[in-house]
């Protein structure tokens, strides 16, 4: 699956797909302090789990993939691929 949200967190903004965005947001809703979520950090096919502290998680939002703009130098992908 490939990136469709932005991970704002207090120390930087990265890509995530659907699922690890879903994990989030319930454990966020659950008062989980600690997540762990499925990603492929370097977009390689290479599946790794990322611990998150939930307490910096800042916002999660759509990138809208039909723009075609760039994005910008601290934007890093974190994408799980299916």
């Amino acid at each position: 699956m490939a990136a469709a949200y932005s991970l704002v967190l207090s120390k930087g903004t990265h890509l995530v797909d659907e699922r690890a965005r879903d994990r989030l947001l319930a454990a966020i809703e659950g008062g989980e302090r600690v997540v762990d979520v499925v990603v492929d950090r370097y977009e390689d096919g290479t599946p790794t789990t990322a611990t998150i502290i939930t307490a910096h998680v800042v916002a999660i939002f759509p990138v809208d993939a039909g723009d075609g703009a760039m994005l910008p130098s601290n934007v890093t992908p974190l994408v799980r691929r299916a």
